[in-house]
């Protein structure tokens, strides 16, 4: 039986998907879990165009500019497409996770239609853990 720990940790690559990131890692640091790092993207409008290569080193950016390496994490890229919310839902079940990381602004709102917060939450399995970021340069009415 696997007994692998794993932490999964979605990414839009936004300031507040990186403190998710950050986050988990403290956790895995603690806990010796591995981390997902899942960014789920949908089609292009044009067919003949493969944006797959593109995400998958910006994943790997992000995770060598983490703090990983330097705690002894093992952070897996994990690309797919399709529902962000449906994606890291299949990842965790998938491998299992103890817990699910997602980032959000400044000022989320969980009963916006569509947010990804509102999905991840109403049918959360494993269960899910939200990081608030607080902008201190937004400024009302910003994002």
């Amino acid at each position: 039986m696997d007994t692998t720990r794993w932490l999964v940790v979605g990414t839009n690559f936004s300031e507040s998907a990186h403190h998710a990131l950050a986050y988990a890692i403290t956790i895995a640091t603690q806990t010796g879990a591995r981390i997902a790092l899942v960014h789920a993207y949908e089609d292009s409008l044009d067919p003949s165009i493969d944006v797959a290569p593109g995400l998958y080193a910006r994943l790997g950016d992000v995770i060598e500019r983490s703090s990983a390496a330097r705690c002894g994490v093992h952070v897996e890229p994990v690309l797919r497409r399709g529902a962000p919310w449906d994606k890291l839902r299949n990842v965790a079940m998938d491998l299992g996770a103890d817990l699910t990381v997602i980032g959000t602004g400044p000022k989320p709102d969980p009963l916006a239609a569509g947010s990804l917060m509102t999905h991840m939450l109403t049918a959360a399995r494993p269960p899910e853990l939200v990081i608030a970021v607080h902008h201190p340069h937004a400024t009302k009415g910003e994002p």
